[in-house]
């Protein structure tokens, strides 16, 4: 994100990243860990399993890394995020207590 310090930005810079951020967040859960999951899921479904060949272990596998290094992405675009959230909370905050 940007190199300036959260509390040296004004609250409308925060606003602007903390959206740029969740939006990335919403893309990549949208675009890439819900469908690796689903994917996942459907490798292990006992229904779909009766209908389709045997999935080999090496398949589930991969699958599921896949899903996980997702995760981990997932994981850094909160941990970019949260600061953010908690700064824009608390200027609020002192807005509204008139401080």
């Amino acid at each position: 994100m940007s190199e300036q310090a959260l509390e040296d930005q004004s609250l409308r810079e925060r606003l602007g990243h903390a959206e740029q951020l969740l939006r990335e967040l919403s893309e990549h859960l949208a675009q890439s860990f819900l469908p690796q999951l689903r994917r996942a899921m459907e490798l292990v479904d006992s229904k779909a399993a009766e209908e389709q060949e045997e999935v080999a272990d090496s398949t589930v596998r991969s699958a599921m890394a896949a899903v996980l290094k997702s995760d981990d992405f997932s994981q850094q675009l909160i941990n970019s995020l949260d600061p953010y959230l908690r700064s824009i909370q608390k200027e609020v905050e002192q807005i509204r207590d008139g401080g």
